[in-house]
């Protein structure tokens, strides 16, 4: 059996670069943070009061998940056409632990009981991995 040593060169140095994409990628995974996503759907006649949401309702919220970032994205019309969403906030925690301590702290019920304060959407909650 005959072997082409340009063939297997080729096919070794691809296998060598699969082998810094996984190795790429499960640093990667190595630096995931969790999340939890508060989406607010917009519909006709909702009402949702941003200022007292930033002002009040995000600070509760992080001072009860010691989550380590939130990012608000505010929902804004595009040409004529209400936004989708009003707003959505994403939380980020550093381990899917410190998420679950979250979900399950006594003290979400405060930030649950707040919502009313601000709006009347039924709020859509998912649950996320990012790097």
């Amino acid at each position: 059996m005959h072997m082409n040593r340009r063939g297997f060169m080729a096919r070794g140095a691809t296998g060598l670069g699969a082998i810094a994409v996984m190795t790429e990628m499960t640093e990667a995974a190595a630096k995931e943070t969790m999340s939890l996503n508060i989406i607010y759907p917009n519909h006709e006649g909702a009402r949702f009061d941003t200022t007292y949401y930033r002002a009040n309702h995000i600070p509760l919220a992080m001072k009860v998940m010691k989550a380590s970032k939130v990012i608000l994205i505010e929902g804004v019309p595009m040409a004529d056409a209400a936004p989708p969403y009003a707003m959505i906030a994403h939380f980020q925690f550093t381990s899917a632990e410190a998420l679950k301590a979250v979900i399950a702290s006594p003290g979400m019920a405060e930030v649950r009981a707040d919502v009313a304060k601000f709006t009347d959407i039924k709020q859509i909650v998912m649950l996320g991995k990012s790097s």
